[in-house]
């Protein structure tokens, strides 16, 4: 394994330990906290989190004091995972392998489970002691942007609702720059801020644009072939809108390597080895 590779399988165990003794030493109900558990300690790619720590070290900075920053990504990102399943949504029975949390711990529980991460998220990030005040807030403010009214909630908004708008290339790219794309260009902003690197911030947002992009069309060409023992999960795009709908596969696959070229580039500019190597990493995904 290279380098980076070897940081994020490390890392990936490294946060899932951390998050499970976190999540443990919570004073909640046995039927929330096996839950939480249960959709956050998972096989996924952890990519969001992960990016953030990898962004840290980037910048020399101690980044183990911020294992509960990144935890806070991710229980952002794993919440909207859960409502995404849920019946009245995208009605999904499997995600990483294994059955979605709805169908394990019934919807009221999944619900509410998403609920609490979601606030919880906010909370890891307003009792870091390694952060000033003012970053906090800044930090804060970020996450209920990025994944809020007007951005992945937004986002899912589109998704689900997409008989009622004008459907073209456009709305396809917006619709998937707030759902997806967001949560992927907010570790990069976080690194930024706690770094006191907010030089790179444009073209780190630029960075995740395109990687988001790309990322996106990946998820769909691999629901396209559909093979659950490679993605952990059924394809569920039937009679939704994708990238595929609008290019066909070759095409797609054409438009991946442009935005995976795109955001190579710009990690040149970045002087990040870690970012160009992860894009490439991510074109090549089978999952």
């Amino acid at each position: 394994m290279n380098n980076l590779d070897n940081f994020l399988v490390e890392n990936k165990i490294i946060l899932n330990n951390y998050a499970k003794k976190y999540i443990e030493k919570l004073d909640i109900p046995v039927e929330l906290k096996n839950s939480i558990l249960y959709s956050l300690i998972n096989e996924g790619k952890k990519i969001r989190p992960l990016m953030f720590l990898l962004m840290l070290k980037h910048y020399n900075i101690d980044y183990m004091k911020y294992l509960d920053i990144a935890l806070s990504i991710e229980l952002m990102h794993v919440y909207s995972l859960i409502h995404d399943d849920l019946p009245s949504m995208d009605n999904d029975d499997y995600r990483w392998g294994k059955l979605t949390n709805h169908n394990v711990f019934g919807e009221d529980v999944a619900i509410l489970s998403g609920d609490a991460m979601q606030s919880l998220s906010f909370e890891i990030i307003s009792t870091n002691k390694y952060i000033d005040d003012a970053t906090k807030i800044k930090l804060i403010e970020l996450l209920a942007k990025y994944s809020g009214v007007a951005g992945m909630i937004s986002g899912q908004i589109y998704d689900i609702k997409q008989k009622n708008y004008n459907i073209d290339k456009s709305y396809l790219k917006k619709m998937h720059k707030l759902k997806t794309g967001n949560l992927l260009i907010l570790p990069l902003l976080f690194s930024c801020y706690i770094s006191k690197r907010t030089s790179d911030l444009e073209l780190l947002t630029e960075f995740g644009k395109e990687l988001g992009i790309a990322y996106q069309i990946k998820d769909d060409i691999l629901d396209y072939y559909g093979e659950f023992d490679m993605i952990g999960k059924l394809p569920s795009d039937e009679g939704k809108i994708t990238y595929l709908s609008f290019y066909g596969i070759k095409e797609c696959e054409s438009l991946l390597e442009f935005h995976t070229e795109n955001a190579k580039k710009i990690s040149l500019e970045l002087q990040c080895n870690f970012l160009y190597n992860l894009s490439d990493k991510l074109l090549i995904r089978k999952k």
